[in-house]
């Protein structure tokens, strides 16, 4: 049973850098298409604070719950990601 949990968090930490990729490559493409910086670059910093959290429990414990330290980076990732959508859809929905 352990196996199956172990699948299932793997699968979707792919599906979450799959997705941070899509919001890197929109924000690359917005700022080369319309040479208005978008910074797609800081896209990277959630990617690094979800992965090391991930690592942390994965090296630390098997539950995938309860620890405050790998909790708050999956927060810090997490409000860092809201921001930098947030700021990305500011930026091409500006009225020009």
């Amino acid at each position: 049973m352990q196996t199956i949990g172990s699948i299932l968090v793997l699968y979707s930490w792919i599906v979450v850098a799959i997705l941070l990729l899509f919001l890197f490559l929109i924000g690359r493409f917005y700022e080369m298409q319309f040479r208005q910086r978008s910074y797609y670059r800081l896209f990277v910093l959630p990617l690094v604070l979800f992965l090391a959290g991930a690592i942390w429990y994965l090296f630390d414990t098997q539950d995938f719950v309860g620890m405050p330290g790998p909790d708050l980076l999956f927060l810090l990732g997490g409000v860092v990601l809201t921001g930098l959508g947030y700021t990305l859809y500011r930026i091409m929905m500006a009225k020009k």
